[in-house]
């Protein structure tokens, strides 16, 4: 315990004391509580802690990050049964038993059972307090707030005492580390607690019910089991191939472990929680996957390559990326993996503008230079440790990131990190953080069958409740979703035509598109459009016809980067939000086939919400687009003036 900071060594003192409290109280409340009740479910929450999928926070993906076991479910009937203060000793005796005899810490042991015995605790008081009885009076109309209030207290609490003494521990920022763990674990904990209701139920109302309950509970542990081996044996095959593309050169044998390595090490030294140290660290054990494309001969060169070798060197980061984006667990890093070849001035292999290149590429940047120079390779022999760091020094704020490089310099020379930085680079630091990981909310409508079907079921729910007054505005929503889908469809089949009877005509390409446009720009907010050629082989495109401009168009070099990674993954037309190209609007790519090759793409920027109805004529018409557009071969841009008709 001497060993911990103050502040986790302060959390982990107040929440002893303040479990042992709770217990010592809970043991005197419960005294009088049913011991065959008690004993049931204490082998209950005995099982459930045994029959559980361990964690693995080294895993890139979040949900591996946390332990799924039902033994929250079986806190939570312990509520619903017997009361919150039995409910208590319950989830404390729990992990007291089955973490003894796995061989944890007594220390943790202790720290995990007071946090549970506390979160239920109060997730019991919570429920009490909105008028629930625990027993035999559980009424769902009527309990409905309080069953709320008791699941999401305990989680709330329980989530905050597990982050906060891992962020302490780490010296992380407490709040960011407990909304990712809170967001991760979501959708487990509703499981969870819909189990324990259900127990709760069957137990108050026919005990032998419950037996119903198990099997099913064990398919759902399965499918969780498999789900969990399936995503880690994705994870290894990956970190395989890894391996099999640095084994091609001597020179770069266990390189992608070694940038991995010094990633882990700087996301840890400066505090990052571990779920971002894990992404950052599988990110560099995965930057150089595109290099299986790149000859082997053209990576053991000793020579300087030619023009068309150095082609096939700059397209690896874009290949990497592309493979990354088909897995969800390492999408989210997909551009860092990018553009890990750019520089802090833009002056990189594909020249991305500074502001656009998120934080965990300046890591791989700094760490992949870092162990590029201190190897051998077959042009040169590798340079000492503290030559490499003083030629990162010289080029901070040109090659790398001021800060990253600064802190990694600390690291490497043994010092504390954290105190060689200022606090307003740490504050920057964080900043850049925090921004990588904020949702982008893409502005689509709403699809107009869900509100139909949304108002269908408010109506029977409020039949089936005894209040069929209420049935009245959710008949009335679902008559007002039929009437949108049915305008919805108007719109489309509207736009259909109007794309049609443009592309039936005999124009040319230049003056088609326009057309095209021009029609678009009548359904919706059109900005910008334009026709992008597309080179699969070399990972490129470059816009070949323009209609509009201005600040509105994104550069090539941003649009293609978007391309590349959303292509052959997204669901329906790729859409993004313009902070992705460094711009504001709302994009949406069409994609024209050449065969079974994209050829090009038709790219929109929208200006407010996408019509639903858009999006489906532009589908419906894209291969009609392709015949048309993908003709001839222009050698320059051509800028389209805007036609009355756009509007």
């Amino acid at each position: 315990m001497t060993r911990l900071p103050p502040k986790a060594r302060g959390v982990l003192i107040g929440t002893l004391t303040a479990g042992t409290t709770v217990l010592a109280a809970a043991a005197v409340k419960a005294a009088g509580a049913p011991y065959a009740t008690l004993a049931l479910l204490g082998a209950a929450v005995v099982l459930t802690e045994l029959i559980q999928i361990q964690n693995d926070e080294r895993s890139p993906d979040p949900g591996d990050a946390h332990s799924l076991s039902f033994s929250s479910g079986i806190h939570i009937a312990a509520v619903l049964l017997v009361g919150p203060w039995t409910a208590a000793l319950v989830a404390a005796f729990g992990v007291v038993v089955v973490d003894l005899l796995r061989g944890s810490s007594r220390l943790k042991v202790a720290y995990n059972a007071s946090a549970f015995a506390i979160s239920i605790l109060a997730g019991g008081l919570a429920f009490e307090a909105l008028g629930g009885v625990p027993g035999n009076h559980l009424q769902f109309s009527s309990d409905f707030a309080a069953i709320g209030a008791l699941v999401v207290v305990a989680y709330i609490l329980n989530t905050l005492f597990m982050s906060a003494i891992v962020a302490f521990n780490d010296g992380a920022s407490l709040g960011p580390l407990t909304r990712a763990a809170g967001i991760d674990g979501l959708q487990s904990a509703a499981a969870e607690a819909g189990l324990g209701v259900a127990i709760a139920w069957f137990g108050a109302h026919d005990p032998w019910a419950i037996v119903v309950l198990v099997p099913l509970a064990l398919a759902v542990y399965q499918s969780y089991a498999r789900l969990a081996t399936l995503r880690r044996e994705t994870v290894r095959a990956l970190e395989t191939f890894a391996n099999m593309v640095d084994e091609r050169d001597n020179s770069t044998f266990r390189h992608s472990a070694r940038v991995a390595d010094y990633v882990e090490e700087l996301a840890e030294a400066l505090g990052f929680p571990s779920t971002e140290v894990a992404r950052l660290r599988w990110a560099g054990r995965l930057h150089d996957l595109g290099k299986i494309s790149v000859d082997a001969s053209v990576l053991r060169k000793p020579a300087k390559l030619d023009e068309e070798e150095w082609q096939a060197m700059r397209r690896h980061p874009r290949l990497s990326a592309r493979l990354l984006r088909r897995f969800r667990f390492a999408a989210g890093e997909s551009r860092a993996v990018e553009y890990h070849h750019e520089r802090a001035d833009g002056r990189g292999y594909y020249g991305i503008d500074p502001g656009d290149i998120p934080l965990a590429a300046h890591f791989l940047i700094v760490a992949d230079s870092y162990d590029a120079m201190t190897s051998d390779r077959a042009y040169r022999l590798g340079l000492s440790n503290e030559e490499a760091l003083a030629e990162i020094e010289g080029n901070l704020g040109t090659q790398f990131h001021p800060i990253v490089g600064k802190a990694f310099l600390a690291l490497r020379r043994g010092e504390n990190v954290l105190a060689a930085l200022t606090d307003e680079e740490r504050l920057e630091l964080r900043g850049l953080l925090s921004s990588t990981r904020r949702p982008v909310l893409r502005r689509r409508e709403l699809p107009t069958d869900y509100i139909a079907v949304a108002g269908v079921i408010g109506a029977l729910v409020a039949i089936s409740a005894g209040f069929p007054l209420l049935a009245v505005p959710a008949v009335l929503l679902a008559a007002a979703g039929l009437a949108l889908l049915r305008v919805s469809d108007y719109r489309k089949r509207r736009l259909v035509r109007g794309l049609t009877a443009v592309l039936d005509g005999e124009r040319g390409r230049d003056a088609t598109f326009s057309q095209l446009a021009a029609v678009i720009a009548g359904a919706c907010d059109l900005r910008w459009a334009g026709l992008v050629g597309w080179r699969e082989r070399e990972c490129t495109g470059s816009i070949e016809l323009e209609w509009q401009g201005g600040s509105t168009a994104p550069s090539e070099t941003s649009l293609t980067s978007w391309l590349l990674r959303e292509a052959e993954t997204a669901d329906g037309l790729p859409v993004a939000q313009g902070a992705e190209l460094g711009r504001e609007d709302l994009y949406i790519a069409v994609p024209l086939y050449d065969g079974e090759v994209i050829g090009g793409y038709v790219v929109l920027a929208v200006g407010g919400r996408l019509p639903l109805s858009v999006c489906q004529a532009l589908s419906s018409c894209a291969a009609a687009m392709a015949a048309d557009l993908m003709r001839g071969d222009p050698s320059a841009v051509v800028q389209l003036p805007l036609t009355a008709a756009a509007g």
